[in-house]
């Protein structure tokens, strides 16, 4: 076993040490998001992009997407805290907080470095000789700002990843990486995203149709989809809709809910009638909670792990499948 999965190991076991001396709460979960016994799993969030920040916002604003800010900092405030309701309302005790955002300019490394970026920190686990340069610089400032993940926000047309994004699937310390398109840094796809990292798949997502209606235009027969979903849409249906909510076995929505296409642009679906957000084969709640203890303690030394609804027997099965696949997957 080389070094990098010993130290996985070693954090599993501590992770599981520290709850068997810790109370297991009694929550129930609830659709509209239950009341928390404990304060939320922190994850400290490191956000990188290729250019001044004045000037990586300005399509975003000329989109209008920016939800009416014009600086970095807020408009990154007021998106995680979107981000945050989403995991709060799915009943998920975890909060995404940026602790910094910069430009990073690795063209010291190559002059294309914008998109090996994306290519490195999708493939950090791989060992790849000509990415450690790129891992070393991300590393460098992670360390030096605490964070537990890092988000590389891509510029526009790059022409790198054309995907909206993407994470590691409940990955390791060394993978907790995550690159979004220009498009990509808007509510439901960083929420997305960064459950990918807290062991959420696609086959998570709920993908049904009900009747609803959009910013109160007449209500009609429409697909709706949970955050995780990745789907071919309904033939003979209209534009379907993400609700901002995570799968969660035995939930439902019924009335407003905030909604939005792919781009994110927030809206307000009305259903008519209760709609399922969940069942025993489609629950990312479940999963997002065990995994976002560990994730928050990558770093951070505030975080204190706290156990999700479940108990221990069930985060302690769930961790150990976890570590033992990425311990005997191959390589790739």
């Amino acid at each position: 076993m080389n070094a990098r999965w010993t130290r996985k190991a070693v954090a599993l076991f501590l992770f599981l040490g520290l709850s068997l001396g810790t109370p297991v709460p009694n929550l129930e979960l609830a659709g509209a998001g239950p009341a928390h016994a404990s304060p939320p799993a922190l994850i400290d969030v490191l956000v990188v992009y290729p250019q001044s920040a004045e000037d990586h916002l300005s399509r975003l604003i000329t989109w209008g997407r920016t939800f009416g800010e014009t600086e970095m900092g807020a408009f990154l405030e007021v998106n995680f805290g979107y981000v945050n309701q989403i995991y709060q309302n799915s009943g998920i005790d975890v909060g995404l907080e940026v602790v910094h955002h910069q430009e990073i300019d690795l063209s010291y490394i190559d002059s294309n470095w914008a998109v090996t970026l994306s290519y490195a920190l999708m493939n950090s686990e791989l060992g790849t000789a000509a990415y450690v340069p790129y891992l070393e610089a991300i590393e460098t400032l992670r360390d030096l700002h605490q964070a537990d993940i890092v988000i590389y926000w891509r510029d526009f047309q790059d022409g790198g990843p054309t995907r909206n994004g993407a994470g590691s699937i409940g990955g390791g310390e060394d993978e907790a990486y995550v690159h979004l398109t220009y498009g990509g840094i808007n509510p439901p796809v960083v929420a997305h995203e960064s459950a990918h990292l807290l062991g959420a798949q696609h086959s998570d997502g709920v993908q049904e149709q009900a009747s609803f209606s959009i910013d109160g235009d007449p209500p009609l027969n429409r697909e709706y989809r949970t955050v995780m979903t990745i789907a071919v849409p309904f033939a003979g249906l209209d534009a379907y809709r993400y609700v901002w909510r995570f799968s969660n076995r035995g939930t439902s929505v019924s009335g407003d809910v905030d909604c939005s296409p792919l781009t994110g642009s927030l809206e307000t679906c009305n259903f008519t009638s209760t709609a399922s957000l969940g069942d025993a084969t489609r629950d990312a709640a479940a999963t997002i909670s065990a995994y976002a203890p560990v994730v928050a303690a990558f770093r951070g030394s505030n975080n204190v792990p706290v156990l999700p609804p479940g108990g221990l027997g069930f985060t302690a099965l769930l961790l150990s499948i976890g570590a033992l696949y990425r311990l005997t997957r191959p390589s790739h």
